[in-house]
């Protein structure tokens, strides 16, 4: 290969991996709340969703720490927890995986008292301009 066309070939290289990156846009304070009994939250990103189309959406996820308040295990997985929409009147279920924005997330069961560290993603509406993070059954 010749020099032009290797550093050609390194320009492009460095081009796609620097569209890549996920960067996410900030939020404002309390765009995302929880029982202060039950999650410690740690961040909450906020991403462009490349799917989004003519639908306008957005993909948050939420790292928080979880922990299990009732007397009997609970299963902890993505689609156990949702986000409350107050002013769209609405809810998100939790996604695992399926976009590169989204984190993975293993089903799992947490026993009572304990704690768990949590990332879960959620596509959610551009328009969505606060939400509750809640557990359900």
């Amino acid at each position: 290969m010749s020099r032009p066309v290797r550093l050609f070939a390194i320009a492009v290289a460095f081009a796609l991996s620097a569209a890549c990156q996920l960067k996410s846009t900030p939020v404002p304070p309390n765009f995302i709340t929880a029982d202060p009994s039950r999650f410690v939250l740690k961040s909450v990103d906020r991403f462009t969703d490349p799917n989004g189309g003519t639908t306008n959406s957005t993909i948050v996820v939420v790292k928080a720490t979880y922990t299990n308040g009732e007397g009997a295990p609970e299963t902890i997985a993505a689609d156990k927890f949702i986000l409350l929409d107050p002013t769209l009147q609405t809810y998100y279920v939790g996604l695992s995986g399926g976009d590169v924005r989204i984190p993975s997330m293993a089903q799992t069961t947490l026993l009572p008292g304990k704690s768990v560290d949590i990332a879960v993603g959620f596509r959610v509406p551009d328009a969505m301009s606060t939400a509750r993070l809640a557990y359900h059954e």
